[in-house]
């Protein structure tokens, strides 16, 4: 004997032909004729057959929330425990269609079941699932039900490729920066820069600047975070623009680096889906929206330029490095002072008085000079004093990066369009007799392209030297903390090193002598080696030259 829960549905409460007093029953009959107990009846009156069971005012409340759904096993548990599913074993209807219209929602429901150890019958005219015969039929049905779900993703994704050509907007989410608006032909949506306003891709542009200008990711969102009111984050500028409340969302290092390192700034746009293997698996992958051609579509106007969103990103990567110095501290000599032992050295209060230590303390690696502490007064005063001394009247020179032309990456692009189209044939997208010609034709153009570009000529990435006609001197009296020093003094290149000893100082005309090694200036002020690097000492033997 199991437990039988008999449901009932009308999409009219009018139909006298499927009455709920004739489903009930029907299903009555059947349960007593095979020897089960009803224990609860479903009546979904007045709800269309197209309505998944799960979302049925009355159905719902016997099953899980969570059916079809690709969601964790604690959300699925959960789910369960809020729904009656536990008080049953067998779901019987008078037919089929009274479960539900739509083959995808029986077939859905019919693999829950089957994962739960339950079953589903129709009292008439239809499929018993649970018997031999009944699991057969169903699954002829199941196929059908592949077929049509396959059908449906297949024009979604055509339909979203095709809005992606004509530059139109599909909804969801819009990307920071943008903004969507009412196209001039009346047809649907485009995005556009959001210029007016909130005038996100102002203050995109700007984050960018600062970015590629050497400012760490912490110390622009600290910026961002000052006033949400003009600089929101991107949920905040949705909401804003909606005529909602911001939730006062805050711009965080990590969501900033997301949103840097996102083909959207360049007017193209991600999709995932869902891939089968050649070993029968799938899985979930993220790709850019192609274009006949394997390139990238432009679903709207680049807010930076291709050039500028690749700098942004190397820019990123090297203040992730530990030895960037873009961490944010109190220390002018943050990524600048390092052990004899190879570690960086770090300011610390001390109990008497503040002092630099270093790291191999708190990382446990052995050090040559036994973590001998300096006082960090002498230590600043020194570099900062003799900084200024060699260097002061010297004008700075900035490096200007130059990006080359290189094909390299539009090579590798168009590689990876090639393999995503293989991928695709050995999933059996292009299986049909036009679909194979499609895949011919795409290939070949995405050869051809890939010849073009492997033929261009190339030219490496260059830096230029820019004078600023300030010198060292008039920019340190500008400075005001600690940071900008620091970062002040990594531009010019300069390295400290504290060794375990001093070193008696040699002097000429009062001042401490400053010594040549591999093209390098050094210069050895008791336990503190300051170096410049060559193309420092460079400029200081012209400035000499020039002015005695």
């Amino acid at each position: 004997m199991a437990r039988v829960l008999g449901v009932v549905r009308l999409s009219r409460e009018s139909d006298e032909s499927t009455s709920v007093v004739r489903q009930k029953a029907s299903v009555q009959r059947w349960a007593d004729g095979n020897g089960h107990v009803i224990v609860g009846w479903v009546e979904d009156v007045d709800v269309s057959g197209g309505v998944e069971p799960w979302k049925r005012p009355e159905f719902g409340k016997w099953l899980p929330s969570t059916i079809g759904k690709d969601v964790s096993d604690i959300e699925h548990r959960l789910a369960w425990e809020e729904c009656r599913a536990a008080e049953f074993d067998i779901i019987c209807a008078w037919k089929l269609d009274r479960l539900s219209r739509r083959v995808i929602h029986v077939n859905v429901l019919a693999e829950w079941c089957d994962r739960t150890g339950k079953q589903i019958a129709t009292a008439e005219g239809d499929i018993d699932l649970s018997s031999p015969m009944g699991r057969i039929l169903f699954q002829l049905i199941a196929s059908f039900a592949e077929g049509e779900l396959e059908a449906i993703k297949a024009r979604a994704k055509s339909s979203y490729v095709h809005l992606m050509k004509e530059g139109r907007w599909r909804g969801g989410k819009v990307p920071y920066g943008y903004r969507p608006e009412k196209a001039e032909t009346g047809d649907g949506w485009t995005l556009v820069p959001d210029e007016y306003g909130l005038n996100t891709a102002g203050t995109l542009r700007e984050i960018v600047r600062r970015i590629i200008g050497g400012e760490s990711a912490n110390s622009l969102c600290r910026w961002l975070n000052e006033d949400a009111t003009k600089t929101p984050a991107s949920v905040d500028a949705q909401r804003i623009r909606s005529g909602k409340e911001p939730k006062g969302s805050r711009w965080t290092s990590s969501n900033l680096a997301k949103l840097l390192r996102s083909p959207a700034l360049l007017g193209q746009v991600e999709m995932t889906e869902e891939v089968t293997l050649p070993d029968g698996r799938t899985e979930r992958r993220t790709r850019l929206v192609r274009g006949a051609d394997g390139l990238p579509l432009q679903r709207a106007e680049p807010l930076i330029s291709k050039e500028d969103w690749e700098l942004a990103s190397k820019k990123l990567e090297e203040n992730t490095s530990k030895r960037s110095g873009s961490r944010t501290g109190g220390s002018p000599l943050l990524r600048v002072a390092f052990c004899a032992c190879d570690e960086p050295v770090y300011r610390a209060p001390g109990h008497n008085w503040p002092h630099y230590r270093c790291a191999s303390r708190i990382t446990h690696k052995p050090c040559s000079t036994g973590n001998k502490s300096i006082s960090a007064a002498l230590l600043e005063s020194t570099v900062e004093g003799e900084f200024l001394r060699v260097a002061g009247d010297i004008e700075i020179v900035r490096r200007v990066f130059r990006p080359g032309v290189d094909h390299t990456k539009d090579v590798e692009e168009v590689t990876r369009a090639l393999a995503e189209l293989r991928e695709d044939r050995e999933a059996g997208l292009y299986s049909s007799e036009t679909g194979k010609q499609e895949y011919r034709e795409s290939y070949a153009r995405l050869d051809a392209k890939r010849e073009q570009l492997m033929s261009l000529p190339t030219r490496p990435d260059t830096w230029e030297e820019i004078p600023t006609g300030q010198t060292y001197r008039q920019r340190w009296a500008q400075l005001s903390t600690d940071e900008e020093k620091g970062k002040e003094l990594r531009s010019a290149g300069l390295r400290v090193t504290v060794h375990i000893d001093d070193v008696p100082v040699a002097y000429i005309g009062g001042k401490p002598l400053v010594t040549l090694d591999e093209g390098k200036m050094r210069q050895r002020i008791g336990r503190i080696e300051i170096e410049f690097p060559r193309d420092f000492s460079d400029r200081v033997r012209q400035f000499t030259a020039t002015h005695g």
